[in-house]
């Protein structure tokens, strides 16, 4: 699971040194808010797919930690040099940029717990 996020954060990073600058357009909070709204359904569907797996709560929930576990912490280091990783996005938008990271990635860990509940819920049922 830990190389599937790497693999997700490098493609991710690549996409946004390659693209980031049409993402990251506006920082308005309309378009952080767009970006949220967007992103959210496309985070849960990911989950969903790369944890299906994973039957029981326990075994989905570490699995789902382990997923953003890379990516968290390598994006910890694109955050911090933020302009020499992404020279093509906006200065500005580093803040807007860390924040939709930590979105991201809590989709990701909910996602998780609450299709694991679900799937008790439908076992119990």
């Amino acid at each position: 699971m830990a190389i599937v996020g790497f693999i997700i954060w490098a493609a991710a990073t690549a996409g946004l040194r390659i693209g980031g600058q049409y993402v990251f357009r506006e920082t308005s909070t309309r378009a952080a808010v767009l970006l949220l709204l967007v992103s959210l359904p496309v985070m849960v569907i990911v989950a969903l797919q790369v944890l299906r797996r994973y039957r029981t709560a326990e075994e989905r929930a570490l699995a789902a930690i382990v997923l953003v576990a890379p990516g968290m912490a390598l994006d910890t280091i694109s955050s911090m040099w933020f302009s020499r990783v992404f020279p093509n996005i906006r200065a500005d938008a580093a803040g807007l940029f860390g924040g939709w990271l930590l979105f991201c990635n809590v989709i990701v860990l909910l996602t998780a717990i609450v299709s694991s509940r679900s799937a008790i819920a439908v076992d119990r049922g």
